[in-house]
Parts: structure tokens; sequence; C-alpha cells
């Protein structure tokens, strides 16, 4: 990420300036990239970007979570880092949500992971909760 505007305030730059991992996970042949802050093995927080967004519009809020969550911020396919499809439908994001919260640890835990979402993304994840529900906080 780069660094923040010189007169955003120290909260933002400090946030946007804390250490992730990037990971990716591959889904139906999809590379699917996501960043991941905090410690595995705490409850696990899911951030899904709006349309024609990336995982870094969730950099500046991330790093607070972390701090008691293990958080993924993803790319949905086709946005940011992640790879095009041929064919897109929401039932694939759902599967790509899915597939990060289980690369990232997240169903390793007792509680099981929150999904958030922004615009766009809450299409996907509102199916997510629909389709599996059980799965999820």
């Amino acid at each position: 990420m780069t660094n923040a505007d010189p007169t955003s305030p120290k909260w933002f730059q400090d946030a946007i300036a804390a250490p992730f991992d990037e990971r990716a996970v591959e889904v139906r042949g999809c590379r699917v990239h996501y960043l991941r802050w905090g410690t595995p093995g705490h409850p696990g927080v899911v951030l899904v970007h709006g349309g024609a967004a990336h995982a870094h519009w969730w950099s500046f809020i991330a790093p607070f979570l972390a701090r008691e969550y293990n958080v993924a911020a993803m790319d949905l396919s086709g946005m940011g880092d992640s790879q095009p499809r041929a064919h897109y439908s929401m039932e694939l994001f759902v599967e790509e949500e899915l597939a990060v919260a289980r690369d990232a640890g997240m169903f390793d835990h007792e509680e099981p992971p929150v999904f958030v979402a922004h615009s766009f993304g809450g299409f996907a994840t509102i199916m997510a909760g629909a389709l599996h529900g059980k799965k999820l906080a």
C-alpha cells in the first residue's frame, strides 16, 4: 500500500502502514487474492469490497479489527489482484468468500467467521448467509 497523504490523520497513516500478509487461494481455476492481518487462531472476519474495488479499501480499518480478530480482506475475482473469469455468478463469489475464510484458518476456530461487506460485496455476503448461514456468525 502506498503512503498516506501527509495531511491525513495520524491514526489513518498508522493504519495503512500496518503490516499484513498477502495470500491467495485457488477457486475453480481462478487465483483469489487476499490480505490478512491479526493472529491466526483468533475469531475470523472476512471483509468484502464493493464493485470494481479491491482489498486495500479495508486497509484503514483492518488493523483495528486485527487487535482481536484474524482479519482477511479479499479481492473478488476480476477485481483487485484476483484473476478474471470468463463468467461470474454470486454463487462463485460465495465460494471465494468461503475459500478465503478456510485458507485463513477461520473455520479452525470454535467461533465461526463473520463476513462484512460493502455495497456490491454485500450481495455475495447475503447469499453466503442464505446458503451457508450455519457455518457463519
